[in-house]
């Protein structure tokens, strides 16, 4: 056996024979007076040269001067003419080594070097590693230009100064009238009617960026899409933004304004009005900018991974990321995989040029989750989250205009779950959101395109449950162009004052939904009269002396029916939906109180099929409204709430042998979903 003092002299004998080896080169590596950068570049590296130690930097060892142009990072050049390379560089770059003594505690002018130091299509990682790094300036990261990679790393903003909220520049009040155009109560208004386009000149302070904001509360015509065409342009005619709004609703875009002039064009054929009008000066308000430029790759976008964006938290005007590049043919393209964004006011903002993003493992808790502006150029196409999470935030989407597609992404405890225009597709994703506490704020506020959530889950919960959902409506179609569909989703308490699951001229598909009875949804899905299964008025309406009894004509009505006393068994007819489940909804009332029956039922002749269950409504001298759907029964159920086929009509049936004296039914609705 050997014994600790001979192995410790057989290895210092080996360390002696070795003479020009690595480790005695680095044993004897550094003179005592290189301490940085500097002093490295003055020593000479001939081919013997040992590694060189830097504190802070690491090691450099000699390398010929051919293999590349010194840079004052990876590659220093040496006071012989030859180079000193960064050992272990291997494309990785560390903010560490692009520090300077003026940054104090600032750590993103050093973060910014790195970031910048990349050659185009270098294609060069910044590694983060797991630090936190206080950032008190925003950050500019071309996509194509290097990765970002961190292990837990933290990019912490809480200390950013916050630019000051400015006056708008223009309002309501500024806008001139003419061309139809007149303040009136308030608002800013036209009736219907062929006019010039209305133009402005805009008084702005100084070029910079600029936000549009308005509120249409009316839009109407009798042209098939009423819209409003509101555009800005320079002294050469140049567009330099602008919208399109085709409902009411809320809109808003930003604008580079330019050194001169610029005109605010409004034109529409339509009654319009205007509520709110603003245009306000709005400083740089991103933590984080993507953005490409003249000399970037037109592809080969890179992503950023590993890392928490953390915000001021309540009451910021800071933005977490900003996806904008100005430059013609280029974009701002970025993969995100397991990145968090908290504590900001928008989470992430796509402006121009922003399109094809996706995101894998994003988790966003801010005010606003994801905002696409309108306006921007050349953007919006298929902005797309995977087992993603937006949380905590007043509305999860603002839309205008861009097409986000969402799988097997949470939506938690917002407010709204989009406002806006565009398309949304929601595939196996879980909405749990908070109880709606306005009229006017529907979880879905849809001025035009298409939302689509196939299968997954929707509730709402929230604290106060049980004083129940105050929207009116929990999808909101605002004009004929909006659609939403909702298939094979697991729901829960889809509530609404009006009984209605969609409001507005849009038009809402459901299909096989199912939920925890008895606060599963409202039970009608649209009040529109081309989906009464009823028809077009007169109501056809049937009696029987008893439930199985033949049925005969009972009498025609408009909208009111008064039954006698005489006529005990009620049927409304229409036309039957094979698989389809049924909404129905009318107001009841009798002189005395009693319990009237309900039942769906299909009908082939005088056969007669339920569908779904019974309900027994409570009736008296007050209108009572009523509102049940079939979709209640659990679908392993014999008939499970669905229109059996091979049924040419549907009834709405009412048993009034609980109440005595004649009964009034106003508004009957049987709609199928």
């Amino acid at each position: 056996m050997i014994s600790r003092r001979t192995l410790f002299r057989l290895t210092s004998m080996a360390t002696a024979a070795l003479g020009g080896s690595a480790l005695a080169k680095a044993a004897q590596a550094q003179p005592a007076a290189v301490t940085d950068l500097a002093g490295l570049a003055d020593l000479p590296a001939p081919d013997d040269a040992a590694p060189i130690h830097i504190p802070g930097q690491g090691w450099f060892e000699p390398a010929d001067p051919s293999g590349g142009e010194p840079d004052g990072i990876t590659r220093i050049a040496g006071a012989d003419g030859r180079h000193w390379r960064r050992s272990g560089y291997g494309g990785r770059l560390d903010p560490a080594w692009f520090r300077q003594p003026q940054d104090g505690t600032d750590d993103a002018p050093a973060l910014q070097r790195a970031l910048d130091h990349p050659k185009p299509a270098d294609a060069v990682v910044v590694a983060l590693g797991s630090r936190h790094y206080r950032c008190l300036s925003r950050l500019t990261i071309d996509p194509t230009r290097c990765a970002v990679e961190g292990h837990g790393a933290v990019l912490d903003f809480s200390d950013m100064p916050q630019p000051p909220d400015l006056p708008p520049a223009l309002t309501l009040a500024d806008l001139p009238r003419g061309q139809g155009w007149q303040h009136q109560d308030g608002s800013f208004s036209r009736e219907e009617g062929p006019g010039e386009a209305l133009t402005h000149q805009l008084s702005l302070p100084e070029p910079g960026r600029y936000r549009f904001e308005l509120l249409i509360t009316e839009l109407s015509g009798r042209i098939d899409y009423p819209a409003l065409y509101l555009i800005v342009t320079d002294a050469d005619g140049t567009e330099l933004g602008g919208t399109v709004a085709v409902s009411p609703g809320h809109f808003d875009f930003e604008i580079e304004s330019p050194q001169g002039p610029a005109t605010l064009s409004i034109q529409t054929d339509c009654a319009l009005r205007l509520t709110r009008f603003d245009v306000t000066p709005q400083h740089r308000r991103e933590a984080v900018l993507i953005q490409a430029g003249e000399d970037s790759a037109q592809y080969g976008h890179l992503w950023l991974s590993g890392v928490t964006l953390r915000g001021p938290g309540a009451d910021t005007t800071l933005h977490g990321m900003r996806f904008e590049t100005l430059a013609e043919a280029r974009s701002s393209r970025l993969a995100m995989r397991d990145v968090t964004v908290e504590g900001f006011h928008t989470g992430l903002i796509l402006s121009h040029r922003a399109y094809l993003i996706h995101a894998t493992g994003l988790h966003c808790a801010c005010e606003t989750g994801l905002h696409f502006l309108g306006g921007a150029w050349d953007a919006g196409e298929m902005i797309s989250l995977y087992a993603s999470t937006i949380e905590a935030a007043r509305i999860a989407l603002r839309n205008n205009g861009g097409e986000f597609a969402l799988f097997g992404t949470s939506i938690d405890f917002v407010d709204q779950v989009l406002v806006g225009t565009g398309q949304l597709g929601l595939q196996a994703c879980h909405l749990e959101t908070n109880r709606p506490k306005a009229a006017d704020k529907p979880l879905f506020d849809l001025g035009h395109g298409t939302i689509t959530i196939d299968s997954g889950s929707f509730q709402i919960g929230g604290n106060e449950f049980e004083l129940g959902n105050q929207c009116d409506h929990i999808f909101l179609l605002r004009s004929r162009l909006a659609t939403a569909r909702m298939q094979d989703v697991a729901i829960y308490n889809l509530l609404s004052q009006s009984g209605a699951l969609a409001g507005g001229p849009g038009r809402l598909d459901i299909a096989r939904i199912r939920g925890n009875r008895p606060r599963h949804m409202a039970p009608i899905v649209q009040f529109a009269p081309e989906r009464n299964l009823l028809g077009p008025l007169p109501l056809d309406l049937r009696s029987s002396d008893s439930p199985t009894g033949a049925m005969r004509q009972f009498s025609l009505a408009q909208t009111r029916v008064t039954v006698p006393p005489e006529h005990r068994h009620l049927w409304v007819v229409g036309t039957a939906v094979p698989g389809a489940e049924l909404g129905l909804s009318f107001r009841i009332r009798s002189d005395a109180a009693g319990v009237v029956w309900l039942t769906a039922q299909a009908l082939d002749g005088e056969t007669r099929l339920g569908i779904g269950d019974s309900w027994p409504v409570e009736v008296g001298p007050d209108w009572t409204a009523v509102m049940r759907n079939t979709g209640g029964p659990h679908p392993l159920a014999p008939l499970d709430g669905r229109m059996p086929q091979g049924f040419a009509e549907v009834a709405l049936v009412l048993d009034l042998t609980g109440v005595t004296g004649p009964v009034k039914i106003d508004d009957v609705f049987l709609c199928a979903s």
